[in-house]
């Protein structure tokens, strides 16, 4: 009975595994309960739960395409000075295409698919983000852009944490989005200011 259950989640699943290439069906139709592990382990959400209590913390990631994203933080009471390069995360469809596939979009992208950094509470931070992109296809020739630098700043209290996303947006527009997250099943939206006119990271 056993043997039958599989071999009918198998052919089932066979149309489901060319279609998902297609966008028919995606991977948490296949399988839901892992497709829902997959999310939470590629997007932070276990960091997010897992807070030393007296600090705070940060979780970087992007969301909308697999284009990635520079992340730096500083704690200058100066706009736009001292920062510290965190690294560049990428989001690359987990929970959405297979796991195998999101990670082989992140070894081509040379990207985390999240940053986890740990603030001081009580102090005020500044986040920088840029994305890069590029685009190429039959017939289309290559093309590669950026959006950003965008900064903003707020302050983390204690034994909270906190997401910093980068979202594209149509066109590769962008931008800068600060939750609360410590619930990461319900995160609230942050105060944040906007700080304009920071440079881009030296290269």
């Amino acid at each position: 009975m056993r043997s039958s259950k599989n071999h009918t989640w198998h052919i089932a699943a066979i149309p489901c595994f060319v279609a998902i290439a297609i966008a028919g069906c995606t991977y948490s139709q296949i399988n839901p309960d892992a497709a829902a592990e997959d999310v939470r382990a590629n997007s932070g959400y276990n960091e997010l739960k897992d807070i030393e209590p007296g600090t705070s913390k940060l979780v970087m990631r992007t969301f909308g395409t697999s284009a990635n994203a520079l992340f730096d933080v500083s704690t200058s009471e100066v706009p736009c000075q001292s920062f510290q390069h965190l690294g560049v995360a990428a989001y690359t469809g987990s929970g959405v295409v297979y796991p195998w596939i999101a990670s082989a979009l992140r070894a081509g992208t040379r990207a985390s698919p999240y940053l986890v950094h740990e603030a001081t509470p009580g102090q005020p931070i500044q986040v920088r983000s840029i994305g890069n992109w590029n685009k190429s296809g039959a017939g289309v020739a290559f093309h590669t852009g950026s959006c950003g630098p965008m900064t903003v700043r707020f302050t983390p209290v204690v034994n909270h944490a906190y997401t910093v996303e980068f979202i594209w947006g149509e066109k590769m527009s962008c931008h800068l989005a600060v939750m609360d997250a410590t619930d990461p099943d319900a995160p609230q939206p942050v105060m944040a200011n906007s700080i304009p006119g920071c440079p881009a990271p030296a290269r």
